[in-house]
C-alpha cells in the first residue's frame, strides 16, 4: 500500500513538471489486444444444461439449430432440455425427428425411441396431474455421477477418441429424463445436476457402444462409476482402434 502511494506521488510530480510542454508522440504498440474467444450457441446450450438451466439451454439449442438444422445430436440435446421442462409435445417432436433421421444403432436414436415409447405408454396407476408451470429442481434433490474411463493403450498421451455418455431415467421418478456428457476415452467424465433415482448409462465412441449399465444416483452425493474394460460390452481386441501409423 505504501509503495502504491509513493508511486502515485511520483506520477503526479512528473505530470506537473510536464505542464506547458508538448506531449511526446505515443509509442507504437507492438501487438493488437487479445480479444476473448466467443462461445458458440451450442457450447452455451451445453453449459446451461450442465448448470440445470434448461429454459436457457432450449433458447441456445434452437439458435444453434438455425445454423445446423440436420444435426442429430443437437436435436437430441434440444429434446432432452425440453423433456426436463415437461414440454413433452415439443420434446416428442425433436425425438421423433432424431428417430427418423438418425443412423440405426446411433445412441441418440436408441434413447429417443425409448423416450417416445415410455411417453406413449399410459400410466394407469394415478390420475393425470394438473399441468403446472415447470420449476427449477430443488438442489437438495440433485446428485452427481463421475468416474474414470479406461481403455488399454488409449490415453491423452496417445490419441484422443471422443466419448459420448448418455444418462437415461430408469424408474418412475426419473423416467423421461435424459442427460448427456462428453469426454475423451481414457479421461475422467462428470455429469452434474442429476435428479436422484435409477438411470441407465450408455457410452460410445462413434458407432461403437462400449458401456451399457445401470446406476443409482443419490441426492447430495457424488456417485462414482468407473467405465473400465471389465464392464464393457466390447473386448479391447474387438474395438476398432485408429491406425496410429
Amino acid at each position: 500500500m505504501i509503495a502504491a502511494r509513493l508511486l502515485a506521488v511520483v506520477l503526479v510530480a512528473v505530470a506537473a513538471g510536464a505542464c506547458g510542454q508538448s506531449a511526446p508522440p505515443a509509442a507504437p504498440t507492438s501487438s493488437a489486444p487479445v480479444l476473448p474467444v466467443a462461445s458458440s450457441p451450442r457450447e452455451d446450450g451445453d453449459r446451461l444444461a450442465r448448470a440445470g438451466d434448461w429454459a436457457g439451454a432450449v433458447v441456445k439449442y434452437r439458435e444453434a439449430l438455425r445454423a445446423s438444422p440436420d444435426d442429430v445430436a443437437l436435436r437430441f440435446a434440444l429434446g432432452s432440455a425440453l423433456s426436463h421442462l415437461d414440454r413433452r409435445d415439443e420434446a416428442a417432436e425433436q425425438f421423433d425427428w432424431v428417430v427418423r433421421h438418425g443412423r440405426p444403432g446411433q445412441a441418440e436414436v436408441s434413447m429417443a425411441r425409448q423416450w417416445l415409447s415410455d411417453a406413449a405408454a399410459p400410466d394407469t396407476s394415478a390420475p393425470a396431474p394438473v399441468a403446472e408451470r415447470p420449476t427449477a429442481p430443488d438442489p437438495t434433490t440433485l446428485g452427481k455421477i463421475q468416474g474414470k474411463t479406461v481403455w488399454p493403450s488409449i490415453s491423452r498421451d496417445t490419441f484422443r477418441l471422443p466419448l459420448q455418455i448418455l444418462l437415461v431415467g430408469d424408474d418412475d421418478a426419473t423416467r423421461g429424463r435424459i442427460l448427456q456428457g462428453r469426454t475423451y476415452l481414457g479421461e475422467p467424465y462428470s455429469i452434474a445436476s442429476v435428479p436422484e433415482g435409477q438411470y441407465r448409462l450408455t457410452a460410445q465412441v462413434a458407432g461403437v457402444r462400449l458401456w451399457d449399465t445401470r446406476v443409482a444416483v443419490s441426492a447430495g452425493r457424488d456417485t462414482v462409476l468407473d467405465l473400465t474394460p471389465d464392464r464393457s460390452l466390447v473386448s479391447p481386441d474387438q474395438f476398432p482402434q485408429r491406425d496410429r501409423r
